[in-house]
């Protein structure tokens, strides 16, 4: 075989395998079957209930609707919040369901969604008999916890002279306080109601809240599925008008 006709196979297996990939795997993907990729660390908006193993939470009964909404079963993936966005885009799931909040930085990714959740404010939780911030610049030089890829994240590593400490489990926040390895902790407020109704030691935090913070909450698409957000903005139109999205926000104490 000389070396013209290998790279001629070459290419040809090249194009093969790109036909296969757009024609053929995607004709075997079931139409009635949406697959939902979320972080299940972020109670009360998706968590994994210790009784029954399921996913569950805010966000999770949403997209359920929606789907129902769609004629369409759900299939939930739980991956790091970190690789959510890495899995739509490899086409691992149709559809994130995670708290997402719209911005610059993703839409340059994904394809976001009408909301389904209007701006969650920030908050700083301290321990009250230690430090008690009276305002945000009452954080500088101070070591506070903050969730890794989330929207608090990102707000926190913008203010000058905060000494960040990264951690991926939401509830680590409040370990940290009571330990003395943190001054702070910032997180939604939905976030940390959720954490203090399991404590039986609230009365320990002073809360801090940042009214005018936080963001917004959409589920996101791969970009060039506007075919599917458009559908997803209809079911979530519907219900915002029957109430539907009102009951689950009561539901989840939102």
């Amino acid at each position: 075989m000389n070396i013209k006709t290998f790279f001629l196979i070459l290419i040809a297996l090249f194009f093969t395998s790109i036909f296969y990939k757009k024609y053929y795997v995607k004709s075997l993907k079931n139409p009635n079957i949406l697959t939902v990729g979320t972080s299940a660390d972020y109670p009360p908006y998706e968590f994994i209930d210790i009784k029954t193993s399921k996913i569950i939470g805010f966000d999770i009964d949403v997209i359920k609707a929606v789907a129902n909404h769609l004629n369409k079963k759900i299939v939930i993936k739980d991956m790091p919040f970190t690789s959510l966005v890495f899995g739509l885009l490899a086409g691992e799931v149709d559809v994130i369901a995670a708290g997402m909040s719209p911005n610059s930085r993703r839409s340059k990714f994904v394809l976001f969604t009408d909301t389904y959740l209007t701006a969650d404010y920030f908050v700083v939780v301290s321990k009250k008999d230690v430090f008690v911030p009276k305002s945000l610049a009452d954080l500088k030089g101070k070591q506070v916890v903050v969730n890794t890829g989330y929207t608090a994240e990102a707000f926190m590593a913008k203010q000058e002279g905060v000494h960040l400490i990264r951690l991926k489990d939401i509830a680590l926040g409040l370990v940290a306080l009571q330990s003395g390895s943190a001054d702070a902790f910032v997180c939604t407020n939905s976030v940390l109601k959720n954490i203090l109704q399991k404590k039986n030691n609230v009365d320990q935090f002073a809360v801090l809240p940042l009214y005018g913070t936080g963001d917004d909450c959409s589920f996101a698409v791969k970009k060039d599925n506007t075919s599917l957000a458009n559908q997803i903005n209809e079911a979530l139109a519907v219900m915002h008008q029957n109430g539907t999205l009102e009951q689950l926000k009561i539901k989840w104490n939102l």
